[in-house]
Order: C-alpha cells, then sequence, then structure tokens
C-alpha cells in the first residue's frame, strides 16, 4: 500500500551542471525552479512497505512538452545528530532505474525489496530521483535546470500500523522520545533521542512558559527522528532558556500537539 504525506513533500532541486546535482544529491539543498521547469513530477511523496511486502510503486509523470529522461537511486538512511546520513544501498531496488517519459506521459517505477524478510526496528531510505541532461541538447547551449527529488521510504517491522492507514489511531508515544535542550539565545540547541521502533515526525515548536505564553520557535516541519536514531536542530531562547519553561510539538499527523519530554542538562 502506497501513502503519502502532502505536508511533507519533497521539494524540487536545481541543477546547473551536471556535477553539481551529484555533488549535492541527498544534501538537503533545496533551491526555487525557474517557472516552467518543473516537468518531471514524482508521486506518492512517502512510501511505507509493510512487514512481507515485496514491491511498491513510485509513478513518475513529465507535464511538460518535451520527452525527459530520469534516474531513480536507493540510498540507506541514517543520522548521526548532526545530519542526515544517505548511503548508496541494495536492500531496495528500482525497476527500472531509468526511464524516458513522453510528453503528457508517465512510467511506472516498482520499488523491489528482494529480501522480504522481518526486521526488528523500522528502516528508512531515500529515494533520489534525478532528472537526467538532454543528451540531445549540447553542452554549450547555457545551463539546464534539473529537478532531483528525494523520497522518503520506510520498511515497518512485522505488526506496525501505517502511520496513515485508515480508521482511529492512537496519539504517537511520546515517551519514545528524549529531549536535551542545551544553549540559551541564538547558541542554543535541542537534540531528540529517538527509543523507539517506529520514525516519529516533529512540527510546529512552540516554547511555552510558566505564565502559559506561547513563543514558536519552528513553524511547519521540524524533522525526522528515525527509529533507534538522534538528531539535532538550533534553537533561538530567551536568556533563561527553558527555566520554568516547557516544549510543545506536534508529532507525525496527531490531530493535538503534546509536551516533549525534556532531560537535563537542561537549564
Amino acid at each position: 500500500m502506497t501513502r503519502t504525506h502532502l505536508h511533507s513533500a519533497p521539494a524540487p532541486r536545481r541543477r546547473p551542471f551536471r556535477w553539481l546535482a551529484f555533488a549535492l544529491a541527498g544534501l538537503g539543498m533545496l533551491a526555487a525552479l525557474p517557472v516552467g521547469a518543473a516537468s518531471l513530477q514524482v508521486a506518492p511523496i512517502s512510501v511505507e512497505l509493510e512487514a512481507g511486502e515485496q514491491a511498491e510503486a513510485l509513478w513518475l509523470s513529465n507535464t511538460g512538452d518535451q520527452p525527459i529522461q530520469a534516474q531513480v537511486r536507493v540510498m540507506a538512511w541514517s543520522q548521526d545528530a548532526a545530519a542526515d546520513r544517505l548511503e548508496p544501498s541494495r536492500e531496495l531496488l528500482p525497476s527500472p532505474p531509468i526511464v524516458r517519459i513522453a510528453p503528457g506521459q508517465r512510467q511506472l517505477v516498482r520499488i523491489v525489496r528482494p529480501q522480504a524478510g522481518a526486521v526488528p526496528s523500522e528502516r528508512a531510505f531515500r529515494l533520489l530521483v534525478d532528472e537526467l541532461p538532454d543528451p540531445g541538447q549540447p553542452a554549450s547551449s547555457g545551463l539546464q535546470f534539473l529537478l532531483q527529488y528525494s523520497v522518503p521510504v520506510f520498511v515497518l517491522p512485522a505488526g506496525a500500523t501505517p502511520q496513515d492507514a485508515p480508521g482511529p489511531r492512537a496519539p504517537t508515544d511520546a515517551s519514545t522520545l528524549s529531549t536535551v535542550v542545551e544553549g540559551t539565545g541564538e547558541d542554543a540547541r535541542m537534540t531528540v533521542v529517538n527509543l523507539g521502533t517506529r520514525r516519529v515526525r516533529l512540527s510546529d515548536l512552540v516554547r511555552i512558559d510558566a505564565a502559559g505564553a506561547e513563543t514558536p520557535l519552528i513553524a511547519g516541519l521540524v524533522g525526522y527522528v528515525l527509529a533507534g536514531q538522534r538528531m539535532q536542530w538550533p534553537l533561538s531562547l530567551p536568556a533563561d532558556g527553558l527555566r520554568g519553561a516547557s516544549l510543545r510539538v506536534r508529532l507525525n499527523d496527531d490531530q493535538d500537539p503534546q509536551i516533549l519530554p525534556l532531560s537535563s542538562p537542561t537549564p
């Protein structure tokens, strides 16, 4: 079953040179596209493979008036607190890995899991979908603005329910998160450790002081903390940091935000 999370859509990226495209792949460097250049479209924008599921569908569409070529690569996704890490992986295989799409058409790429054994904890990947340079365009013809999408893919442990499964769903268990906030002012930073077996997506981070006054810290998406991993983000806090205050955040697609469990050395 394929699932989408519209609020976490991967932003298109632009790449003026072929070497720059591969140098920036996976680094999260986003840029605006020139008008009319976004002919490559990708759906869905997030994929989950349930335990035992061997393949999922990725659709690439060409909304332009010229043929395009695209390549799909699979990267294992991990975190080391300071940054996301992407490494080439063959745990998932795109089939076919390179496609040519006529104007107004779309192409199915199957994301295959050759070894569909059970995993004790959720496995995370990124699909890097690159628009390839037009081989018919001379290198001297100027800049070519090419798209890259980064699509999150998760292999679920046995018994896990997809995060967007229909019907009622219990709120995300915040007790699996351990949060440490260090520093004050512009030097503050927040480290979140995920002790659970599923990823957690954080958004809409707010500081609430002892009197109940709310100060937004990060609007919209904060980021992911993968299962068993840790991630860190910079914050801008007042001079007294979090003394007497708390942090509220929305976890995954929960309707209601929750208070983050805080650990020392939060001042």
